[in-house]
């Protein structure tokens, strides 16, 4: 009797610590740092900007340990698609083919899709103006998807870049007439370059959100019970200007 009642707690021991190692997995988040404010690297080279910080922030507000995997934006969908990563966040826009794909939290931020052209180019009066010819988006993105229908529909040609830098690069190049992106995404170029405005009238307001493996209801939940306490708490909107005023 006293060996099987041994054999007995032997087993729950072991199931135990089967359970605490399999809920201290850490939650893996994919993440593509190619711009601020929203993730780039600090100069300690750790991750930094207003996803690391909405991230980090959710990890400490729900108790989880995450681990960054850096990535490539257009790989982002598909990895989380097929769950080699538990969620991504790289100011990743919720709309209604991605939803498709992957489960979405609800949004953090609002963000809006716009043209830039340069000042010299100023009598430019939006993206149908005769005088555009080549717009430019980064590879991956709702922009690049925008790109397409607006080059379409005015009889523009598209050029496609990895990242942002590049993207801006090229319009300052005058490689493209106009560039398609986020206005918090542009925040950093237009600042670096001071040549740089919109034009015309925003193309599309797009909310952003954390993609999350669609098999993970739990975690899809969990964050969204997160970002409800951070924005209860004046914490999100803490992020958000703290990495905007910068």
């Amino acid at each position: 009797m006293k060996k099987t009642f041994l054999i007995c707690l032997f087993v729950i021991f072991i199931l135990s610590v089967a359970v605490l190692s399999a809920t201290a997995d850490p939650i893996k988040v994919g993440i593509n740092p190619d711009t601020k404010p929203f993730k780039y690297y600090d100069e300690n080279g750790e991750f930094s900007g207003i996803d690391a910080d909405v991230i980090k922030a959710l990890a400490e507000e729900l108790d989880l340990e995450i681990e960054f995997v850096e990535m490539k934006f257009e790989d982002i969908f598909e990895s989380v698609a097929s769950c080699e990563v538990d969620a991504a966040i790289s100011a990743l826009s919720k709309n209604e083919n991605r939803s498709e794909l992957v489960a979405f939290t609800d949004p953090y931020l609002m963000g809006q899709l716009s043209a830039f052209i340069r000042l010299k180019n100023d009598d430019y009066k939006d993206i149908s103006d005769e005088d555009i010819d080549v717009i430019g988006s980064k590879i991956g993105t709702t922009a690049e998807i925008a790109g397409r229908d607006l080059a379409q529909k005015y009889n523009l040609a598209q050029k496609h870049y990895e990242n942002y830098a590049d993207l801006f690069a090229a319009l300052e190049n005058d490689e493209i007439d106009a560039a398609l992106s986020d206005e918090f995404l542009a925040k950093e170029f237009v600042d670096s370059y001071a040549d740089i405005m919109t034009v015309g009238q925003i193309i599309s307001h797009e909310p952003y959100a954390i993609a999350v493996c669609p098999d993970n209801v739990e975690l899809v939940q969990k964050l969204n019970e997160g970002l409800a306490a951070l924005q209860l708490s004046g914490k999100l909107e803490e992020i958000l200007l703290n990495n905007l005023m910068k």
